[in-house]
C-alpha cells in the first residue's frame, strides 16, 4: 500500500475542515435575503439553504460574488476531495465480500462526489433545475453509499466496528433529511417549510462533516495498521 492513499485519507480531513470554515466565512460576508423576505440584510441560519451562498446574485438582486465564490471554492474542493478519498478507501478492506461491497460504496461516493461538484458549479439562480437534481443526486448517492460502506466495515475483521457504527448513526439523520426534501413542506410554499428544510440541511451537512472527519481519522489508522 503507497504512501499515496494516506494522502487520500488526509485529504478527507482537509475537505471537512475547509468546507466548514469556507461556508462559515461565506455566511458572514452573505449581504441578505431569503425566500421569503429578500429584505433581510444579513444570512439567516434558519431560513437560508447553504445553496444560497453559491447564488451569483442575492434574492433582490444584489450582487453576491464573494460568497458565491467562497462556497464554489468549499464545495467543490470537497468533492474532488472525496472522489480522492473513495479512490483510496477500498484498498483497506481485504476480504473478499467486504472488499467488493466497498467498491460499489467507493463508485457511489465518487459519484455523490462528482455532484458536488456540479452544485458548486451550478447556482440555482442561474439554473435552478439543474442545481436541485445535482442536490437531490447528491445526498441520495451519498445515504446509499453509507450503507454499503457500513454494511463493508461490518464484514472486514480488521475494520473497527466503531466506525460502522458512526455510520449507523449517521444513515439514520441523512435518511430522515432526504425523506423531508423529497417529501417534506416545500420552502417557497411557506416560512415554516423553508425553516424546516433549511434546518435539516444544516443539521445533515454537519453530521456528514463529522462523520466524514471521523471516517477519515479511521482510514488513516487502518491504514498504518496494516503497514505495520
Amino acid at each position: 500500500m503507497s504512501d499515496w492513499r494516506l494522502l487520500f485519507f488526509r485529504l478527507g480531513i482537509f475537505a471537512a475542515v475547509l468546507f466548514f470554515i469556507l461556508t462559515i466565512l461565506a455566511m458572514l460576508v452573505y449581504p441578505g435575503g431569503t425566500i421569503h423576505n429578500r429584505g433581510l440584510e444579513q444570512y439567516d441560519f434558519f431560513y437560508n439553504y447553504f445553496s444560497d451562498l453559491g447564488r451569483t446574485h442575492t434574492f433582490d438582486g444584489t450582487s453576491n460574488l464573494l460568497s458565491h465564490f467562497l462556497f464554489k471554492t468549499a464545495l467543490g474542493t470537497s468533492g474532488l476531495c472525496l472522489i480522492l478519498y473513495f479512490i483510496a478507501i477500498p484498498a483497506l478492506f481485504r476480504q473478499n465480500t467486504a472488499k467488493t461491497i466497498m467498491f460499489i460504496a467507493s463508485f457511489l461516493g465518487i459519484l455523490a462526489g462528482i455532484c458536488y461538484i456540479g452544485i458548486a458549479t451550478v447556482p440555482y439562480d442561474i439554473d435552478y433545475w439543474g442545481h436541485r437534481t445535482f442536490v437531490r443526486t447528491g445526498f441520495i448517492l451519498f445515504l446509499l453509499m453509507s450503507f454499503f460502506y457500513t454494511t463493508a466495515i461490518f464484514l472486514e475483521k480488521n475494520y473497527p466496528n466503531r466506525y460502522g457504527l458512526a455510520f449507523i448513526i449517521f444513515v439514520i439523520v441523512l435518511a430522515i433529511q432526504v425523506y423531508i426534501m423529497l417529501f417534506g413542506p416545500r420552502a417557497y410554499r411557506s416560512n415554516n417549510g423553508l425553516y424546516l428544510q433549511a434546518t435539516a440541511q444544516k443539521i445533515v451537512v454537519y453530521s456528514e462533516i463529522l462523520c466524514m472527519l471521523y471516517q477519515s481519522l479511521g482510514a488513516i489508522k487502518v491504514w498504518k495498521m496494516l503497514k505495520s
